[in-house]
């Protein structure tokens, strides 16, 4: 189990699974076509189950040429957080939609960006897709949307 602190608040989390829960890989049609650079369009989605005490964070990439003309390759992967201090950590706003601990959110983010990173080379390894490795992401960047999982 991690632990982590700061002054605002401490976690303590433990990844319990990863999930691909779909790819793709498409060829192009124009096979003389050379591609060397792509484009990653990245967007995450954050799930909450109060019961089990479990953050899911599921990251979805599309892997583009670099004129985003061709869809090259998808991948949609959902890491699966323990938040033993869940109470603490999510909290319901005044509308009474739960909200993520600010830093904790980034820090799962990017953990969970990282794992899929991981996930994709795997996926992709060998094809015509071995060299579309995700660059660095910062997920402050990248818009993130929290549902509870009934």
């Amino acid at each position: 189990m991690t632990q982590i602190k700061n002054r605002n608040y401490s976690a303590e989390i433990q990844m319990t699974a990863i999930e691909l829960l779909e790819s793709s890989l498409t060829l192009p049609s124009n096979s003389d076509l050379s591609i060397t650079d792509y484009d990653f369009n990245v967007s995450i989605e954050s799930k909450v189950d109060s019961d089990l005490k479990l953050i899911f964070i599921i990251v979805s990439i599309e892997i583009r040429n670099d004129d985003q003309s061709l869809i090259l390759g998808s991948v949609r992967v959902s890491c699966i957080f323990n938040i033993v201090n869940f109470e603490e950590m999510i909290t319901p706003n005044s509308k009474g939609i739960l909200q993520i601990n600010t830093s904790l959110a980034e820090m799962l983010n990017s953990a969970s960006i990282s794992t899929t990173r991981g996930v994709m080379f795997g996926i992709f390894k060998g094809t015509f897709l071995h060299n579309a490795t995700l660059p660095i992401v910062n997920p402050n960047i990248i818009s993130a949307k929290l549902t509870k999982k009934y």
